[in-house]
């Protein structure tokens, strides 16, 4: 899980610190002997390893371990909760901010919702970012004086942005369901918080959390997709997040799977999203009913066409509604086009959905697998939800500062105190 950043220029006692604290994340509270196995260090070059993290106050010591004979153990693991990081989640209808322990956990959160409207352009101002974050640190603030939290310290700030986003700069290229072009979020949360902030794209922080923290672990390839307002992918390859040359890897949606299908907002025809995402379910439905066919949406939105959302065509298949069931139906066969298609790329080991659509995978997941199935060349990974829901993506936007600690742990802390750097 380590990170090509900041590797090359790495002392070999700040490698080791990365190796010890990674392996104690994937196998939990591990005794010295442990963890000279797991990582390959002799047993002096641990002791020295962990006492440097200890005092860094990134481990502790906890309660013995069963013994086979002899003196008992001492367990050492992550502590996680002396240091928090933010993490916020922007999408095109919700602002997610939480705080975030060591251990993934979310230890304070808050939710913006976004006054949108389907095909339309949202007047969302960027200062909702930062806007999001104080609203989120004064709760904290307020709750950790009463907690275990009292003496954590806030040490960076992650986000995952909706749109295109240039991780190096921090800056939102463009975001088309807000009409932001060239938004510099990260100078923008620096001027205003002392710390740290990193920007990237929401759906590939959506595949770190899952990464780090859900169904992904422990896995060096893995393809992580978020099927809501929009599609897109985020991609672990050989245990790195592909962004790709021009930061547009796993732009999934706008890959053509019905070279006859709709216009999409990109200019082409065909694109999955206009096939699969919410809005292309809600008007799926729409042009069915103006058809004829009976269903009881009608009795849902009151005779208003415009009241037709990826929600109400859900509660109408709940209800048993055949129209609602066959549209999302036939969603689930256009993204298992698009699944399909990287599956055969990339060949991952396993295959992940989030995302506000996914709640009604009970009604094309089966159609999904299937399609997968017959269009891949081998047997298909798993596909399956993921782990952390609608907080998958919060926890990868602070996975975006976790990655910076575990890969240089006292360079990290060290810096804590220095004015804030790019």
């Amino acid at each position: 899980m380590l990170t090509r950043e900041n590797r090359d220029d790495r002392s070999v006692r700040e490698t080791n610190q990365s190796r010890v604290l990674q392996a104690l994340k994937k196998e939990g509270p591990s005794s010295r002997t442990q963890l000279a196995r797991i990582t390959d260090l002799n047993p002096s070059t641990i002791s020295r390893t962990v006492n440097d993290l200890r005092d860094l106050e990134l481990v502790r010591e906890k309660k013995m371990a069963p013994s086979s004979g002899g003196r008992k153990p001492v367990l050492v693991d992550i502590d996680k909760d002396k240091y928090h990081v933010i993490g916020v989640d922007v999408g095109a209808t919700k602002i997610i901010a939480a705080v975030i322990n060591l251990a993934g956990e979310i230890v304070d959160r808050v939710r913006i919702d976004i006054d949108y409207k389907q095909d339309e352009i949202v007047e969302l101002s960027p200062e909702a970012i930062p806007d999001s974050i104080e609203k989120l640190l004064e709760s904290y603030e307020e709750n950790k004086s009463h907690d275990e939290y009292a003496e954590a310290r806030i040490i960076g700030i992650g986000v995952g942005a909706h749109g295109l986003v240039d991780t190096e700069a921090g800056v939102s290229l463009f975001a088309p369901n807000f009409g932001w072009r060239d938004v510099n979020l990260q100078e923008m949360i620096e001027d205003r918080f002392s710390h740290l902030s990193i920007i990237d794209n929401d759906v590939r922080v959506m595949a770190l959390g899952e990464y780090w923290f859900g169904h992904g672990q422990n896995m060096d390839n893995m393809l992580c997709i978020n099927v809501g307002y929009g599609i897109g992918s985020g991609i672990i390859f050989s245990g790195e997040l592909y962004r790709g040359h021009n930061c547009l890897a796993g732009e999934i949606g706008h890959t053509t799977v019905a070279e006859d299908g709709p216009k999409c907002n990109c200019g082409d025809y065909g694109c999955l999203e206009t096939l699969a995402s919410g809005p292309a379910i809600s008007r799926q439905m729409r042009k069915r009913i103006k058809r004829g066919e009976k269903s009881l949406i009608n009795d849902l939105i009151e005779g208003d066409l415009d009241k037709i959302t990826g929600e109400v065509v859900y509660r109408a298949a709940r209800k048993g509604d055949d129209v609602a069931r066959k549209v999302l139906a036939d969603a689930g066969s256009y993204l298992g086009v698009g699944i399909a298609n990287f599956v055969n790329v990339l060949d991952p080991e396993i295959v992940l959905l989030g995302g506000g659509v996914t709640g009604a995978s009970e009604f094309f997941m089966e159609n999904l697998k299937r399609t997968v199935s017959s269009k891949t060349m081998a047997e298909p990974p798993p596909i399956r939800r993921v782990a952390n829901d609608v907080n998958a993506g919060v926890i990868g936007a602070g996975v975006l500062v976790l990655i910076r600690l575990f890969n240089a742990p006292r360079r990290f802390i060290k810096e804590l105190d220095k004015p804030t750097q790019s």
